[in-house]
């Protein structure tokens, strides 16, 4: 009997947790909901860049800039002599150091490929591109994790998926992890994030400086810098 009895017991906290996990679509409306109120975000973050055909990832620090869908900005931390601007037009990266920049124009299907896909674009428009499920995610506590499968050819034909850790409370991306179909990976994860405060001048207002050397290219997510 007292057996039985446990075997109810479990089976009964079984159906809680699992009734305890919002659906996609609350998830969804939640998520877009957060985003939406949302007008600028700067947050800490470390990058790990892990590519198919070589054994050792790349690990950097820095700081990320998001002004809702008009730009996300990557500034990154020496040693590493790096600036990224992406914007729904192009893709520009400059290095201080050197003194050079590059730039490469993007149009829609780009933009869906790459843009900020999670950072600043709502559920509800990424499922266009691609199919979305959710789960509990057992790497980062407090967080759900959805995956975005390609649903898009065009997309297919870059990105094998799409992994984004939601945090519970905040309905606010903690992780995302861009798969590329080739095997490439970019696992993005955010410190304590600020919101809706007032952006740096020299990120609100970056251009590629004046009279610098500019390649009409974007080498970060094709090569790895040296």
């Amino acid at each position: 009997m007292m057996q039985t009895m446990r075997r109810a017991a479990l089976a009964a906290l079984a159906c809680l947790t699992l009734s305890a996990q919002p659906s996609l679509k609350e998830v969804v409306e939640r998520f877009d909901a957060a985003q939406a109120k949302v007008t600028t975000l700067q947050a800490p973050f470390n990058l790990t860049i892990r590519r198919a055909l070589l054994k050792t990832p790349t690990v950097t620090k820095g700081t990320i800039y998001l002004k809702e869908t008009d730009f996300v900005h990557f500034t990154f931390a020496p040693p590493e002599d790096l600036i990224i601007h992406i914007t729904p037009k192009a893709l520009e990266s400059f290095s201080p150091a050197e003194g050079v920049g590059e730039r490469m124009k993007i149009g829609i299907i780009h933009n869906a490929n790459r843009k900020f896909l999670g950072l600043g674009q709502k559920l509800s428009y990424l499922s266009d591109y691609f199919r979305i499920t959710v789960g509990e995610a057992k790497d980062v506590p407090g967080t759900l994790l959805l995956t975005l499968d390609p649903r898009s050819l065009a997309v297919k034909k870059r990105m094998q998926v799409v992994l984004i850790w939601v945090d519970k409370e905040t309905y606010l991306p903690r992780q995302v992890n861009w798969v590329e179909r080739g095997g490439d990976s970019w696992l993005l994860e955010l410190g304590a994030l600020t919101t809706n405060q007032p952006l740096p001048a020299s990120v609100s207002g970056f251009k590629l400086p004046p009279g610098i050397p500019v390649k009409d290219e974007f080498s970060f997510f094709a090569t790895r810098r040296k």
